[in-house]
């Protein structure tokens, strides 16, 4: 049996889950597990303190489950292995992650996927805020990595993105792909404001916009070419395989490219399904 975490709510104290990853227990027994520290608060306690043990990670997986919002960073950093995670979680959740398979049967807070360099983060509710977007003063974002949402998503999907790929199943607030550098975002619902802001290069692809194309997106980007893109298929069967179903209309069909954000000579480009 997988090393499986069970949380006591012992605390509504910010738990800090930075070391809740693979490698932390990897070759622990229960017992060793037990006394692996965590912050809590300005204090810190042992994860025996905060959670019920079963199991053990020779396999390399890891299960941590219940109500963790008031658990952050769970998975920052991880790099190997699996994560299972069952409840919903606090901010944070899988970010500088750079390998292995999160995978959250929950909602998350702010930041999931923050600044990811690898591995795959699979989210079956919503996210919030910054999904996979930069720190704040920090010039790069998501660099490589596949971030997956069966829900909705905040604002600043993506922000200064560099490579990768992130889909979001449901509705994405304002500012998807702003100043994007590189990367592929799959957007399948509604889009706030201004998706694609200050956006060098890149790829926006956009299912939910319908006839409001032209009056969504900013004056700074303009219409191309109506086409079909072969690379969407590729990226439709690589959602697919864990889990992830693209509608048709971006990834067998043709779509409106749209070029921008030329306000900053931008390259990039917003593909937006065609209304059947």
């Amino acid at each position: 049996m997988a090393l499986t975490l069970r949380w006591r709510s012992s605390t509504t104290l910010p738990v800090d889950g930075s070391p809740l990853k693979p490698e932390t227990f990897r070759e622990r027994t229960s017992a060793d597990a037990a006394r692996v520290a965590l912050r809590v608060g300005n204090a810190t306690a042992e994860v025996g303190d905060l959670f019920e043990i079963e199991g053990d990670a020779a396999d390399g997986a890891l299960v941590v489950e219940g109500d963790l919002t008031h658990v952050c960073r769970l998975g920052r950093g991880m790099a190997t292995g699996s994560l299972k995670v069952r409840g919903d979680v606090g901010p944070q959740l899988g970010a500088e992650m750079a390998g292995g398979l999160l995978d959250l049967d929950g909602s998350c807070g702010d930041w999931a996927g923050a600044e990811m360099a690898g591995g795959v983060l699979r989210i079956r509710g919503y996210a919030g805020n910054s999904l996979g977007a930069a720190y704040p003063g920090s010039r790069r974002g998501m660099r490589e990595g596949l971030i997956l949402v069966g829900g909705s998503a905040g604002d600043d999907v993506g922000l200064l993105m560099r490579r990768g790929a992130i889909g979001v199943k449901g509705a994405v607030g304002a500012g998807l792909g702003r100043n994007m550098i590189a990367g592929t975002i799959y957007a399948c619902g509604a889009v706030g404001a201004m998706p694609g802001a200050g956006m060098k290069r890149g790829s926006l692809v956009l299912s939910g916009l319908g006839d409001d194309a032209e009056r969504s997106l900013s004056p700074t980007f303009h219409f191309a070419v109506r086409l079909s893109v072969p690379i969407l298929g590729v990226y439709a069967s690589l959602f697919h395989g864990h889990g992830f179903v693209v509608p048709p209309s971006v990834s067998s069909a043709e779509v409106d490219r749209y070029n921008g954000d030329l306000a900053v000579g931008g390259q990039g480009e917003i593909l937006v399904a065609v209304p059947q």
